[in-house]
């Protein structure tokens, strides 16, 4: 990846319950299991926001937990900076089941309500999703560049350690 980058980037590490929105180079990476980000990009600006949400709705003055608050405020913050919401594009990762298939009370997963929202969130926005990787049972470790819109995935595999109880 080092050719793909400009040297001019700043690169930022984005934890749970941040958003980041820039016009300027920057590379954004995050390790996500059961929370989504979501990346909105501006081709007209070349410019890009980024969030890192765990819970799929809530008020944004609980800060940037919320899937739902989280895109919306990116999204006009977005807009801000680019003059313009109309070539807007978003990306859409995470939502693994790390820890088992449903909640305890068979509702669906934290990780498969939390695409939901972010879906529902970029509908009611009238933004295109152009690209996704979500659900399963593996995190993922993405990067996103903001002055072009690419986000690079890995996967990150589970791992399991067994304890034993000695007698």
């Amino acid at each position: 990846m080092k050719n793909l980058v400009d040297t001019r980037c700043r690169n930022v590490y984005l934890r749970p319950a941040e958003i980041h929105v820039s016009g300027r180079p920057d590379f954004v990476s995050t390790i996500l299991g059961s929370c989504v980000s979501v990346t909105l990009y501006s081709s007209s600006a070349r410019a890009g926001a980024i969030c890192h949400s765990l819970l799929p709705s809530g008020v944004i003055e609980d800060g940037f937990c919320y899937v739902d608050s989280s895109v919306k405020f990116i999204f006009e913050k977005l807009a801000a900076v680019a003059g313009t919401s109309e070539d807007f594009e978003a990306k859409l990762f995470g939502g693994s089941e790390i820890i088992g298939n449903r909640d305890s009370d068979n509702r669906v997963s934290v990780g498969a309500r939390n695409v939901e929202a972010a879906i529902n969130a970029l509908a009611d926005l009238g933004v295109p999703i152009v690209a996704s990787d979500t659900g399963g049972n593996s995190g993922r470790k993405i990067f996103f560049y903001t002055q072009t819109g690419e986000v690079y995935m890995r996967r990150v595999a589970r791992a399991f350690t067994q304890i034993e109880a000695s007698r």
